[in-house]
């Protein structure tokens, strides 16, 4: 039985990494409200570098990474990364809770219809966290640790 658990978790997985969008596509827009209910369109984001990030609340991987996100942000913000995390949460008031209490200091959207919703279909998201990385409107790195995530950005930005 245990087995068979371990099985449907690696295929679940390894379907589920390689379901998103692939590199080199154009980056579908995402427009979707902050919590304040303002819209936030990433094609508004003015910025050398976009790191989309969707991620949930309830998500115990997604909240773990966070710290490693954030020094991600604090490491190359000032030269042109914008980290834009779309939030699956249904419950408005766990996410809001969740952005306040780990300071989130990225752009914050939500997405209640959680991956049945535009911006899951547009990526083909079917697992978070999930982390693609876009330059000028293309996405040029999917299915990578953050490790390898920094090292693309640093790159990028050091061209």
């Amino acid at each position: 039985m245990k087995k068979l658990i371990l099985l449907l978790i690696i295929t679940f997985t390894y379907s589920a990494a390689f379901s998103q969008i692939a590199i080199g596509e154009v980056a579908p827009d995402i427009k979707l409200p902050d919590s304040l209910g303002k819209w936030k369109p990433m094609s508004e984001v003015k910025s050398k570098l976009i790191l989309l990030d969707f991620w949930a609340a309830w998500c115990y991987p997604c909240i773990l990474s966070m710290p490693d996100l954030k020094k991600i942000h604090e490491k190359w913000h000032h030269k042109g990364l914008t980290i834009y995390t779309v939030s699956l949460d249904k419950n408005y008031y766990e996410w809001v809770s969740k952005c306040r209490k780990y300071e989130l200091p990225f752009i914050l959207v939500n997405d209640p219809y959680g991956f049945d919703g535009k911006a899951c279909k547009d990526y083909q998201i079917t697992s978070i966290p999930n982390k693609i990385l876009i330059k000028d409107g293309k996405v040029i790195g999917a299915n990578m640790s953050l490790y390898d995530i920094d090292k693309l950005i640093e790159k990028e930005l050091n061209k």
